[in-house]
């Protein structure tokens, strides 16, 4: 029996002994371990990587010269008119200037200006390119090939290809697609393409480079910024089963197909109506529901609609424009554009030429404003005239016209036979003196052209509360044309201040010579872009974009 005052003593120390013998162990192991498993791994051996890389930069830039040297090429770069020849002297000038050094490539894989030229290739469709212009399957598939191969061959190949469809693709964005030849201002810019280049990649900006080659237009900016939000709901509309697709997304699908005027719905109100409009315009079975055949006749619409987009912003390229301050007469919109500072500073209602007698597609710039002009009546429009002259012998007196010979003396109507076929001949012309009646109305712009069209005042004010406004021989006649007269002479005459409206009343003629001249644009454009990125369609009033769509886009699916 133990004594209660016995310290009890437990021996540990087998077990502390025992501890102590495994933590020591533990502690000489684990790190042996890390070292084992840090000695077992081994970087990538480059010995092993580079076995597949037999040539050295030398090598490549004799086989990259090689291949240039070995295509056919100008020696005077302008004088060959075919793009494609003129395209292939670029990329050799441009690798000569360099030292015939890679650009799009290291030893082992793409660079990133490659990365930043195929993601604007990718996204051509974006930017009004609807085909595949610029290579893209072609160029993917020779880097697929120098990806995994890493020859001398794929390299050299893919540099080439991907210069190519880098140069194409600036020529488009400046100028639109080339057709067969190029015109002279094309080949000038095409000639500046390699210094642009070699510059866009010495600043890292491939991007902002050829992006910056686009018009800086208002009419252009508007579409381009606009297109991206309409392919993606013309996408959306084509890929979602129709009973799936939302009332405000087939609302402006249809809206921009042409079957309704607004792309807005009430939450009251279906589009059961307009389904029904577009299967009677189609000969479809009506029911009111957007079933197979109907979806696909909207989703082909809205095909031609992004076609018809492209083709617009097409037409903007080709247009010469380096102004910061011009007029664009829209034709099929009826609107007169006062761009200022590349900004959008007025905007006038014109009526436009019939279509029969349609007015004419061209640019100028504007020299001379007229207040209280007269009219000198062209030949096509006396012949016109003719049965109503026969018919009425005061038609002319009462109309305030005269007749007047080369040196602009009047001549003494009753002298001319209006029997005739060719009454004036080459002799004599038929003016209308200016009065409110004039024909011209009270304010006349002239800039030069081969039409003989100008933008003038017109007494048939009423014409303009019509939507459609073609009444013209082809002129454009314009509303409120005092507000631009007195714009125009406020702003490009230093020396004179004019009032436009008291020489108007003064029923005085005065001609205005501008001090600065004012370009002038009159073009075809039937679509443009919105504040909310939305697009507006208008009406193809001489029918010229699907004859227009078949020659640009010839390789488009049938719509």
């Amino acid at each position: 029996m133990i004594a209660d005052d016995t310290i009890l003593e437990f021996d540990f120390g087998q077990k502390r002994s025992k501890k102590r013998v495994w933590s020591t162990i533990l502690v000489l192991i684990i790190p042996l371990l890390f070292i084992i498993l840090f000695s077992s791994y081994q970087q990538p051996d480059e010995d092993i990587v580079s076995f597949q890389i037999t040539y050295s930069p030398i090598d490549f830039q004799c086989d990259l010269q090689s291949r240039l040297y070995s295509m056919a090429w100008d020696e005077h770069l302008g004088t060959c008119d075919d793009p494609e020849s003129t395209i292939n002297n670029l990329v050799k000038l441009f690798f000569e200037h360099r030292d015939f050094v890679p650009v799009w490539t290291t030893i082992y894989d793409t660079n990133k200006q490659f990365k930043g030229l195929m993601s604007l290739i990718d996204s051509a469709k974006y930017l009004g390119f609807p085909l595949d212009y610029f290579d893209a399957k072609s160029i993917k598939s020779i880097c697929n090939t120098f990806t995994e191969t890493k020859s001398l061959e794929s390299r050299v190949n893919l540099e080439l290809a991907a210069t190519f469809s880098a140069f194409k693709l600036m020529a488009f964005l400046k100028s639109g697609i080339l057709g067969v030849s190029l015109s002279p201002r094309q080949a000038d810019f095409m000639a500046t393409l390699p210094a642009l280049l070699d510059n866009a990649i010495s600043q890292d900006d491939i991007r902002g480079t050829m992006l910056g080659l686009q018009p800086d237009m208002v009419q252009f900016n508007r579409i381009v910024n606009s297109l991206p939000h309409f392919i993606d709901l013309h996408l959306s509309i084509q890929f979602t089963t129709p009973k799936f697709i939302d009332d405000r997304m087939l609302a402006r699908g249809l809206y921009y197909a042409g079957i309704t005027n607004t792309a807005e719905i009430d939450s009251n109100e279906t589009n059961a109506p307009a389904i029904a409009k577009l299967q009677r315009m189609y000969n479809l079975p009506i029911d009111s529901v957007l079933n197979k055949p109907t979806h696909h006749i909207l989703v082909s619409l809205l095909q031609y609609r992004y076609y018809q987009a492209c083709l617009n912003l097409n037409r903007l390229r080709n247009l010469d424009n380096n102004d910061e301050n011009f007029l664009f007469v829209n034709i099929p919109e009826y609107k007169l554009h006062v761009i200022e500072s590349k900004q959008e500073k007025e905007v006038f209602n014109v009526i436009v030429g019939k279509t029969e007698t349609p007015t004419p597609i061209f640019s100028s710039n504007l020299e001379t404003v007229i207040t209280n002009p007269h009219w000198t009546v062209p030949k096509s429009i006396v012949n016109e005239m003719l049965p109503k002259i026969r018919r009425d012998s005061a038609y002319l007196q009462k109309n305030g016209y005269v007749v007047i010979d080369g040196r602009e003396q009047v001549v003494d109507m009753s002298s001319i036979d209006w029997s005739l076929s060719d009454p004036l001949g080459t002799r004599y012309f038929l003016r209308q003196m200016n009065s409110s009646s004039n024909a011209l109305g009270l304010v006349k712009f002239i800039f030069p052209n081969e039409y003989n069209v100008y933008i003038h005042d017109t007494p048939s004010r009423g014409l303009f509360r019509n939507t459609t406004r073609t009444y013209s021989h082809g002129c454009i006649r314009l509303e409120n044309p005092d507000k631009l007269a007195q714009y125009l002479t406020d702003r490009y005459i230093d020396d004179e201040s004019w009032n436009i409206k008291k020489l108007i009343s003064s029923k005085e003629s005065k001609t205005i010579n501008l001090k600065q001249k004012l370009g002038v644009h009159i073009q075809y454009i039937t679509c443009s872009g919105n504040d909310g990125y939305g697009m507006e369609f208008y009406k193809d009033i001489y029918n010229l974009d699907r004859d227009e769509m078949a020659t640009v886009f010839p390789n488009q699916p049938e719509i």
